[in-house]
C-alpha cells in the first residue's frame, strides 16, 4: 500500500504537473553525465558536464568557454550527453525557452534536443541561448528516469 504513492511520484516525475521534478538524483544524474562526456568530450571540457541550475555558476562556466578554455565545436557532445540522447524540448518550451521576449523564436530548443541537430557553430542568436544554460541544463536532468 506504501509502494503506490512511491510509484505515482516516480510515474509522474520529470513531467510538467511536477514542474519537471528530476526523476534522479543530482549526484546520480551528474555522475552519468560525466560518464558520457569521458567517452565523447575532451577533458578542457569536462567542467562543463554537470546539471548546474544556478545562474550565476552557469555564466562563470560561459566566461571559461569565451575565453576559450572549451572549443565551442564541442557544445553537441556536451549537450548530448547532458541529454542522454532524449528530447527535453517540450520542458524547454514549457519554461519559455522560446518566449518571444528572447526574440530569437524556437532556435534555443534545438540545445534540448541535441540528438536532432549538431551544432557546429555559435551564432549571435545562440548567446540568448547560452545564457540559458540553467534551463537547458534543468531540462536535460529532468529528462533522465531511473535507471
Amino acid at each position: 500500500l506504501f509502494i503506490l504513492p512511491a510509484l505515482l511520484s516516480l510515474l509522474s516525475c520529470g513531467t510538467r504537473e511536477r514542474s519537471y521534478q528530476p526523476c534522479t538524483s543530482k549526484l546520480i544524474a551528474n555522475k552519468l553525465f560525466k560518464s558520457c562526456c569521458d567517452l565523447y568530450v575532451p577533458e578542457e571540457c569536462h567542467f562543463m558536464c554537470s546539471y548546474e541550475i544556478d545562474q550565476s555558476r552557469t555564466r562563470e562556466m560561459l566566461h571559461l568557454v569565451k575565453e576559450k578554455r572549451c572549443s565551442i565545436r564541442y557544445l553537441s557532445s556536451i549537450l548530448y550527453c547532458a541529454s542522454q540522447n532524449r528530447d527535453n524540448r517540450k520542458c524547454c518550451a514549457d519554461l519559455d525557452l522560446n518566449a518571444s521576449q528572447l526574440q530569437v523564436g524556437s532556435r534555443c530548443l534545438r540545445m534540448c534536443d541535441p540528438s536532432g541537430t549538431a551544432i557546429d557553430r555559435i551564432t549571435k542568436e545562440d548567446v540568448t541561448c547560452l545564457y540559458n544554460w540553467n534551463v537547458i541544463m534543468y531540462c536535460h536532468h529532468a529528462g533522465i528516469r531511473e535507471m
